[in-house]
């Protein structure tokens, strides 16, 4: 019966392993997918010239199907992985940058885009591991909002860490007025593979977790009901020392 026991526990094992190992390989694949989105956002605007001939449409809507199989199966996991020194940014240009990234999209769904900066200053932390969590929550609350009547706020000041105050930092807050996310989901949003959208890999909460959690801050979801909103809370200490 020991040996029976023995047995189990190393097939256990063997199986988280293999889970770590699938969820890491995933994760990878999430960086090809934000690397892309530039493609995605050119290809976007190509679509709607109006002087595009019917064959160079077609190959327009031919890259952009094959674009949507890489985004499927991409996931983000080198900056999970990697260490990297932290330097001076200011987030709120990482945020801009990542707005024009996605200017297309938003002026395609008429998306008003508010931005309250209280903190425009700089702190230490990983510029790209930034860029992927501001893409993740933007691009999250784009796809939320309506079309014509959408709206993003996004909110940064100085304050202390929510369970920490002897710690200091920049509250970063991405509000927008889509249908809010189920209560019964609420608890479970930032599971590896679980998506409320009913498609896409549902890492991209998972890795945007993490990341902040990397950058000893904290990511929080402040969905009040269905059908009032969704705002995403991060938190980020001055110097992530």
């Amino acid at each position: 019966m020991a040996q029976g026991l023995r047995s189990l526990r190393r097939r256990n094992e063997s199986w988280r392993a293999l889970a770590e190992l699938g969820l890491a390989s995933a994760a990878v694949m999430h960086e090809v997918k934000n690397s892309l989105q530039g493609v995605a956002s050119a290809l976007f605007v190509l679509e709607h010239e109006p002087e595009l001939s019917p064959r160079a449409r077609q190959f327009v809507s031919i890259a952009q199907h094959e674009l949507s199989r890489v985004f499927d199966v991409s996931a983000q996991t080198l900056s999970l992985v990697r260490q990297e020194k932290p330097v001076k940014v200011r987030p709120t240009d990482v945020i801009e940058e990542v707005l024009n990234v996605y200017s297309a999209k938003i002026e395609h769904k008429q998306i008003k885009v508010e931005r309250r900066y209280d903190f425009a200053g700089e702190l230490e932390s990983n510029p790209g591991a930034l860029r992927q969590v501001f893409a993740n929550l933007v691009l999250n609350a784009l796809e939320s909002a309506p079309r014509e009547t959408g709206r993003l706020t996004i909110h940064s000041y100085a304050c202390f860490h929510p369970e920490d105050e002897k710690k200091s930092g920049v509250q970063i807050e991405f509000a927008d007025n889509g249908p809010g996310i189920p209560e019964e989901y609420r608890k479970r949003v930032f599971e590896p593979l679980f998506s409320t959208k009913g498609k896409g890999s549902g890492l991209g909460l998972w890795i945007t977790h993490r990341l902040v959690a990397k950058q000893k801050g904290r990511l929080r979801l402040l969905s009040r009901s269905e059908g009032e909103s969704t705002c995403f809370s991060v938190f980020l200490p001055f110097t992530s020392a």
